[in-house]
């Protein structure tokens, strides 16, 4: 018997990653945006991540316009770990689905209700049913 959590992490709508953009290829289009040679803005670049460490080490946070802020926090056993919240301009720029160029699969299922996960499910796996949280027994 299926559970509903499998089907929603077998049909929920995801990104299609297509690649990361390394460093090279950053410090090009900024060097393009900015006026700056792309050398200098890969140095730059890499010296914000040393930067970043160092000032995390120290208790000090860093606040990247459009980016967000870099910090840490520590855990219960008082392990120390990076923390990154993303500024509202970024969360706000990546809300809309319809702005978004990327590939989305199963872009059908957005915004549909739970249930129709488990009729997917159950439609595509009909020796397999969703059985319903809550639920002793198989789902009708």
């Amino acid at each position: 018997m299926a559970t509903l959590i499998q089907a929603i992490a077998t049909y929920r709508p995801r990104i299609a990653h297509s690649r990361t953009m390394d460093l090279d290829e950053l410090t090009e289009h900024l060097a393009v945006g900015t006026l700056v040679t792309a050398p200098l803005a890969q140095m730059v670049l890499r010296e914000l991540g040393r930067q970043a460490l160092l000032q995390a080490r120290s208790a000090v946070k860093i606040r990247l316009p459009g980016i967000g802020l870099v910090g840490h926090d520590i855990r219960l056993d008082g392990t120390p770990f990076p923390q990154i919240r993303v500024d509202k301009v970024l969360r706000v720029g990546l809300a809309d689905v319809e702005a978004f160029h990327g590939e989305i699969t199963n872009r059908e299922m957005i915004g549909v209700p739970l249930l129709a996960y488990k009729e997917r499910w159950d439609r595509e796996h009909p020796g397999d049913p969703v059985v319903m949280p809550g639920r002793g027994e198989r789902a009708a």
